[in-house]
């Protein structure tokens, strides 16, 4: 599948990459939970009413199980955990959760595994993740 692109240029100044040229994604729009639901439902018998009963009853249990403090593993698609975000105090007893909790974030984590690579400057392993495979790059002018 096409990952469309344009080249912008840096225009932050005091940045060591001012005036150089990078990729930045074109997003073509964002498609509706109805549109995927329909698609699903001309692949099998399920109808549309089906998916969305089971992508509804899905949000619900991974929503409780991360409340739980749990990491949800939904294979291909990669896992799913909730994480506090807080401001530090220098001791523990210090720490007021009331007043130094800041909010929560929801994590995602793509499945992926480690591959070795002698191009990689650091540990010599990059990650390949599977959600990715396909993506090939198509610049817009």
């Amino acid at each position: 599948m096409a990952i469309q692109y344009r080249l912008l240029q840096n225009r932050i100044k005091g940045s060591k990459n001012y005036g150089k040229y990078y990729a930045h994604t074109v997003r073509r729009g964002t498609v509706p939970l109805e549109d995927i639901e329909e698609r699903i439902a001309a692949k099998c018998t399920a109808t549309p009413a089906d998916v969305r009963l089971v992508i509804r009853a899905l949000y619900d249990e991974v929503k409780f199980i991360m409340q739980m403090g749990h990491t949800v593993d939904l294979r291909e698609l990669g896992k799913l955990s909730i994480a506090i975000k807080s401001v530090c105090v220098d001791r523990p007893e210090d720490f007021d959760p009331k007043k130094h909790i800041t909010g929560y974030q929801c994590k995602y984590n793509p499945q992926s595994r480690r591959y070795h690579t002698k191009h990689d400057d650091k540990s010599g392993h990059c990650l390949y993740r599977n959600i990715l495979d396909g993506c090939v790059p198509m610049e817009i002018k």
